[in-house]
């Protein structure tokens, strides 16, 4: 088109531009026989020319964005890769931990019930040891007095015990030194092993961490579920907790059971213990609480006060239980001091009655006369022994008795030896049971070596004989 055409003149800029980039054109189309013309306007042309630069420009922008899907797609498959990767790695290193938690949680078991076995076989030891140390106090005896021949061979059958005695007390003590050494050497297991449990428990706290560290681990997500999963397992243990306590409250009421059971049969004892010393001290014709309450204010007692807080009526069953056993142990350990100061051993080993207490012929007229003691015979020069503690009050030359010692036990009960031929005590001395006091002779009125004895209160002789009854009955070799 001409641009003096007057068409072209009466065009815009805008259609001038477009009629230069895309001017009219035709396209002729010949067969044989016929001509066909396609004609292509300007506004034909452009607008197919924006189809197709809006169809590149799609095909630029799909072709890119699915470049970058399968960037993403590849990198969330490595991602899931590394994942499933460390997961495998966790499993196996929960595996192995589990492994050897188990391993350590049944060797604690063992460990536990060796250490169990070990102490129910040091009770059963010591439980025989008991009743060994029992049975060999009921058949030791120092100081009986008997008259009959026979009294020898049973003193050797008692030595055969004694030793066989001491043998099995030997074996006994052995045997629980080795068990001791069991238990500590268990005990030291049992450290290791706690020690080698503190150790995998660090080594899975290190391993959780390493793993909470890598790049697909949500730490808000793996919070959340560490939240629920505690939580589920405070319920759980809530409810195993609640079923041990009502356990243990179960537990308790059988110990509380089995406790006053125990107090019962050991108030029991104490009681049978406190009835029998005080029913064969009451064959001396003393008051046993008279006794006692001479003993307290010689001996006396004391301390700072510290006031206690006052008993509630409603103490329960334990406590009141505890308080009866406590009352009756009191007495029952006054009535044991009592008997370490009453004269209640025979002064000598081996010895025989010459002359009981009583009306007898005098030895030297043959005229009847009260005789206060009780004369033993023994080898002259035997040792003489003191039948309880206490103080020596006289050691000396007395008229009739020639060399004579008394002993001052206290709560006004007093013993004498007489016609002794050595005194080896000094007046002021304290003497306890068993302590060699003189040697026996035949000082004074006397026809021939022998030991008058004496027992004594508030200065009126009784007779020995019911004292050395009273402690052959009541007393035992410790």
């Amino acid at each position: 088109m001409s641009k003096f055409d007057p068409y072209y003149r009466s065009l815009s800029d805008f259609q001038k531009s477009l009629q230069r980039f895309f001017p009219q054109r035709q396209i002729i189309l010949r067969t044989e026989e016929k001509m066909y013309t396609l004609r292509l306007t300007t506004i034909h042309q452009a607008v197919a020319f924006c189809c197709m630069i809006v169809l590149g420009g799609w095909v630029l922008v799909s072709s890119g964005l699915v470049v970058s899907h399968s960037d993403r797609i590849r990198a969330k498959e490595i991602q899931i890769k590394d994942a499933r990767t460390g997961y495998e790695h966790l499993l196996a290193q929960l595996n192995v931990y589990n492994r050897r938690i188990n391993e350590i949680t049944d060797q604690l078991d063992k460990n536990s019930s060796l250490m169990v076995s070990l102490v129910d076989k040091q009770y059963d030891l010591l439980d025989q040891k008991i009743r060994l140390d029992d049975a060999g106090n009921n058949k030791k005896s120092r100081g009986s007095v008997n008259s009959d021949p026979v009294e020898k061979s049973d003193a050797q059958n008692r030595k055969k015990d004694t030793r066989a005695w001491i043998s099995k007390s030997k074996q006994i003590d052995v045997a629980i030194g080795r068990l001791e050494l069991d238990r500590l050497r268990v005990v030291d297991q049992r450290e290791v092993l706690h020690s080698s449990l503190d150790e995998l428990k660090s080594e899975m706290r290190d391993a959780t961490n390493t793993h909470e560290k890598t790049d697909f681990i949500n730490s808000k997500g793996l919070n959340n579920r560490r939240l629920n999963i505690e939580l589920n397992l405070a319920a759980s243990e809530t409810l195993g907790l609640l079923t041990r306590v009502d356990q243990l409250e179960k537990e308790l009421r059988e110990m509380e059971g089995i406790q006053l059971m125990l107090f019962h049969r050991f108030s029991e004892v104490a009681n049978e213990k406190i009835d029998h010393i005080s029913t064969s001290l009451k064959s001396t014709g003393l008051e046993v609480d008279d006794l006692l309450s001479e003993m307290k204010k010689e001996y006396g007692s004391g301390g700072p006060f510290i006031p206690v807080d006052p008993i509630k009526k409603n103490i329960g069953p334990i406590n009141e239980s505890l308080v009866s056993l406590n009352s009756r142990v009191q007495k029952l350990t006054e009535l044991e001091n009592l008997l370490s100061i009453m004269p209640l051993k025979a002064p000598l080993t081996k010895a025989w009655i010459t002359s009981g207490f009583g009306v007898r012929k005098d030895p030297f007229s043959g005229a009847y006369a009260r005789h206060l003691g009780t004369d033993f015979g023994a080898a002259y020069n035997s040792e003489i022994f003191s039948p309880g503690s206490g103080k020596v009050s006289f050691a000396g030359w007395r008229g009739r008795y020639g060399r004579l010692i008394e002993i001052n036990h206290g709560m006004n009960i007093s013993s004498r030896y007489g016609h002794l031929a050595k005194i080896l005590v000094k007046e002021g001395d304290f003497v306890t049971r068993e302590t060699v006091i003189g040697l026996l002779g035949n000082s004074g009125r006397s026809t021939g070596p022998h030991l008058h004895f004496e027992i004594l209160h508030n200065g009126k002789q009784l007779n020995p004989m019911k004292f050395l009854r009273v402690g052959n009955d009541v007393l035992k070799e410790s």
